[in-house]
């Protein structure tokens, strides 16, 4: 999940925080953060589909220490799957699915300490589990959205448009995403690791003058993230030498040259992996967001003038306003389009948006 090794590459840019410093302002949470590891308290309750709710008060407890210190928060879920991200989500359905047939096989010998451990591995948030903590933070009076796709991108604009000043997540690649303040690894206490988009130069010891936020992006795509795989030998270190040492402009040179900028001649790189560069590229730029303001489906960034949406399916198909409005609510089941539930905001008016 994210960018292998990214966090301790950016321990310039870091610096430990507690959230408790941020009273007073609205915090944004990738809420599947809190979901998997409140699961995996219950996991075999979960695997055997037994009743529970231990998951909703495990992320409660988070909710609650929030709203405790003064703060806003914004619980941000997951939405439709992305076409970016298929073979990274085919990946992990296998495995799930490995990890269910060896707890079964674990179960069947009496192995229940070795089945548990398999039972974890296989958990999978359904939209129905989203939910039921959709509806315990509501009841709190705290505000809710379902992203059209990945929460990472939805994080973003409330970011971008001042909707939120802090971010909470696990999953490194948000900070491809460009918020300006990330807080990683949160304990009930508040305490995390802040990562600053105004730092990052620090990390990969490039002047300020000389550092763009794209290149920074450019670095961690190549070096391996959730929409392109990276080449064999290529991190984050090898990654980051590429733009020390090019003075090419056109990335598509750039890439065409990695094994001479590298001196790594038995690297292959394909005309295939330099497109889908680009698709991993505009899927951090471009991504469907949704505006809980205007109600409206948008990319995050405006596209470029030659750029159409339909250019950009691979980055969230597109979708009616309401059809995203219903999944932004929680409505509707984002696994098969069925409906689940009924909110209306029209009829609450104690939320932040909406």
């Amino acid at each position: 999940m994210g960018i292998q090794g990214l966090i301790p590459f950016l321990k310039k840019a870091s610096s430990p925080c507690n959230v408790k410093d941020f009273k007073g302002a609205v915090v944004a949470i990738d809420s599947y953060c809190w979901l998997h590891k409140g699961a995996f308290a219950c996991a075999e309750k979960l695997a055997l589909g037994e009743k529970t709710d231990q998951y909703v008060l495990y992320c409660m407890k988070y909710v609650n220490s929030l709203l405790a210190f003064g703060i806003k928060p914004i619980m941000v879920f997951d939405g439709c799957r992305l076409p970016s991200k298929k073979e990274v989500e085919q990946t992990r359905r296998d495995r799930r699915n490995a990890n269910r047939k060896k707890a079964a096989q674990l179960l069947r010998e009496g192995k229940k300490a070795e089945a548990r451990d398999c039972l974890v591995q296989c958990i999978d948030i359904t939209p129905h589990m989203a939910l039921e903590l959709i509806k315990a933070c509501r009841a709190r009076g705290v505000d809710c959205i379902v992203a059209p796709y990945e929460a990472d991108a939805q994080l973003a604009y409330l970011n971008q448009i001042g909707l939120a000043d802090v971010i909470i997540t696990e999953d490194s690649d948000l900070i491809l995403f460009g918020c300006d303040k990330i807080l990683f690894k949160m304990d009930l206490m508040g305490n995390g690791l802040l990562v600053e988009k105004s730092k990052l130069h620090l990390a990969i010891d490039i002047p300020s003058d000389q550092f763009t936020f794209e290149k920074f992006q450019r670095i961690c795509i190549l070096s391996g993230c959730d929409y392109l795989p990276s080449l064999p030998g290529i991190g984050l270190a090898k990654a980051t030498k590429v733009f020390k040492l090019s003075r090419q402009t056109d990335m598509k040179q750039v890439l065409k040259r990695l094994p001479m900028i590298l001196k790594m001649p038995s690297l292959v790189v394909t005309d295939d992996y330099i497109n889908n560069f680009f698709k991993a590229e505009n899927t951090f730029l471009y991504q469907l967001v949704f505006d809980p303001l205007r109600r409206k489906l948008l990319p995050l960034n405006a596209y470029p003038a030659h750029v159409l949406r339909l250019d950009m399916s691979y980055a969230g198909p597109s979708m009616s306003d309401e059809e995203a409005l219903q999944i932004a609510l929680g409505n509707v089941n984002v696994n098969d389009g069925s409906t689940m539930a009924h909110y209306d905001p029209d009829d609450d008016k104690v939320l932040y948006f909406f």
